[in-house]
C-alpha cells in the first residue's frame, strides 16, 4: 500500500473503532454511504483497503452496504466474537516504557474493549515495534489463564482477545530490540 492508502486506512480504523459521534449498530457496522458522503472515501478505496490491509482488520457486511473493524474498538459494540480455547502461549508486543506498569498491574485493555494478544513472537514483535520505539515481547500463559476462568476470543484476522492479563500469567520477556 502506498502512503496515501496507509493514511486512509488509519483514518478508517479510527472511524470504525473509536468514533463516538457515530451511531453504530449493535454489531459495530457503519454504513458505507456515510463514509463516502461524509468522510471523503470512495467505494473503490474502501474495497482496496479491506482487500489489501496487511492486518485484515476490516470486513464488509454480506450485502456490501456496511463495513466494520473486526476488533480494537473503544466504542461499545459486539462484533460477534466466539469464545475459543487459546493455545498454551500467546504473546504481547509493547513499547519497553510500558513494562514497569505491566509487571505491576498486568496487561490492561486501557480504552479498548479487549487486550490484544498475538499467536506468535513475530506478530507480537511487529505490534511492539509499530511506534518505532524500543519494545519487548511478553509471553503469556494463555491456557493457564483459560483454565483459571479467563475468557478468550479469536477474531477473524487471528488476533486473540481477552479482558485482562494478570502479572502472574506473564512468564517471560521474549525479545527486545
Amino acid at each position: 500500500m502506498n502512503a496515501k492508502s496507509i493514511h486512509k486506512e488509519k483514518r478508517l480504523a479510527f472511524l470504525l473503532r473509536h468514533d463516538r459521534d457515530y451511531a453504530f449498530d449493535e454489531h459495530g457496522w457503519r454504513r458505507v454511504d456515510d463514509l463516502v458522503s461524509n468522510h471523503g472515501f470512495t467505494l473503490e478505496e474502501l474495497q482496496y483497503i479491506v482487500k489489501n490491509s496487511n492486518k485484515q482488520r476490516f470486513e464488509f457486511s454480506d450485502d456490501g452496504q456496511a463495513i466494520r473493524a473486526r476488533q480494537g474498538h473503544s466504542v461499545n459494540v459486539d462484533v460477534e466474537l466466539t469464545e475459543t480455547i487459546p493455545p498454551e502461549w500467546l504473546y504481547h508486543g509493547t513499547p519497553i516504557d510500558n513494562l514497569p506498569s505491566i509487571l505491576d498491574k498486568g496487561i490492561c485493555k486501557m480504552n479498548r474493549n479487549h487486550v490484544h494478544l498475538s499467536p506468535d513472537v513475530e506478530t507480537a514483535s511487529k505490534v511492539g515495534a509499530r511506534r518505532g520505539r524500543d519494545y519487548v515481547v511478553l509471553c503469556v500463559c494463555a491456557h493457564q489463564m483459560y483454565n483459571d476462568g479467563s475468557t478468550f476470543y479469536l477474531s477473524k484476522n487471528n488476533v486473540w482477545l481477552t479482558e485482562h492479563v494478570l502479572p502472574k500469567y506473564i512468564i517471560n520477556q521474549i525479545k527486545t530490540n
